[in-house]
């Protein structure tokens, strides 16, 4: 596991990916104002993604626009 971009690129060579398959979700989000508003789906895709990089997420972006986003704490 890389804990810090490598000094070399050769380093990258090394590197063996590791892939998890979650289930996604179809639903529009887009006029979602709250994290309790998303489906579980994604809700679950968010917590799994503060869990593996160990920082809370505070904004999740719902849409294409500047102010799609919903902050979460």
């Amino acid at each position: 596991m890389l804990k810090n971009e490598p000094a070399s690129s050769a380093t990258y060579g090394e590197v063996e990916i590791e892939y998890e398959v979650m289930p996604g979700w179809n639903e529009d989000i887009s006029k979602v104002k709250s994290f309790e508003e998303l489906p579980p789906n994604c809700k679950s895709f968010v917590l799994r993604i503060e869990e593996l990089v160990g920082v809370p997420i505070k904004w999740i972006g719902v849409g294409a626009g500047r102010d799609d986003i919903i902050q979460r704490f």
